[in-house]
């Protein structure tokens, strides 16, 4: 697939996972507001009900990943594609980055840290085979941006951000140097998992379109 048409269904996927979003907006802030569970269990949940709430067109195919929502559907593009969107839900008080595990990405990291180049390989492939279907992977991160006073919790913005498929890699992470990488939360000391944390600074500066939000 060329890499004009794999940006292009990446950007109607996000363009109809933003529009779900907003038309749900009301009831995730009250959702927020109210409910006393842990808020990545609250954002987990309401990423799959505005989803559910929308309705996509869905191919009866399950998909698996370690991210919360998953669905095989239809993209109309103008021509009918099939894709699968991986749908991950952070919630954190911070907004300018997102800590991706490397089962949530196609892409390799490129990056340095500690003054040693870093290169590891996503785990996720660009397309997954299903039956007949050859779907192309879409991978979105919702990050719900949150503020808490007192008892009080308030869901202040949602950040969509599509994270590019490894198809895209000369793109967006060519080497260490042009990057849309952070350095992610995790110790080697401890051996951790390796963890990367994506930049909407940087990812916006490529393309801005990869970047909503919702306030």
């Amino acid at each position: 697939m060329r890499p004009n048409r794999v940006a292009l269904l990446e950007r109607t996927v996000l363009a109809a996972v933003e529009r779900a979003f907003l038309d749900y907006q009301d009831q995730m802030a009250t959702i927020f507001w109210e409910e006393t569970d842990l808020a990545q269990d609250i954002a987990e949940d309401i990423t799959r009900e505005a989803i559910d709430a929308m309705g996509l067109s869905e191919i009866h195919e399950r998909l698996y990943g370690k991210v919360d929502l998953k669905k095989a559907i239809y993209v109309f593009a103008p021509e009918v594609e099939p894709v699968a969107l991986m749908l991950d839900a952070k919630a954190e008080k911070g907004a300018g980055s997102a800590t991706i595990q490397m089962s949530q990405t196609s892409m390799t990291v490129k990056q340095k840290r500690g003054g040693e180049s870093i290169n590891v390989k996503g785990k996720l492939a660009p397309f997954i085979q299903r039956g007949e279907h050859k779907l192309l992977v879409v991978t979105i991160v919702a990050k719900f941006v949150y503020s808490e006073a007192s008892d009080d919790r308030n869901l202040d913005q949602i950040i969509l951000a599509c994270i590019p498929n490894g198809l895209l890699q000369k793109r967006y992470n060519p080497n260490t140097k042009n990057t849309i990488w952070l350095a992610g939360r995790n110790a080697p000391s401890l051996n951790e998992e390796f963890r990367v944390r994506l930049s909407f600074a940087k990812l916006r500066e490529i393309s801005p379109w990869r970047v909503r939000k919702i306030y």
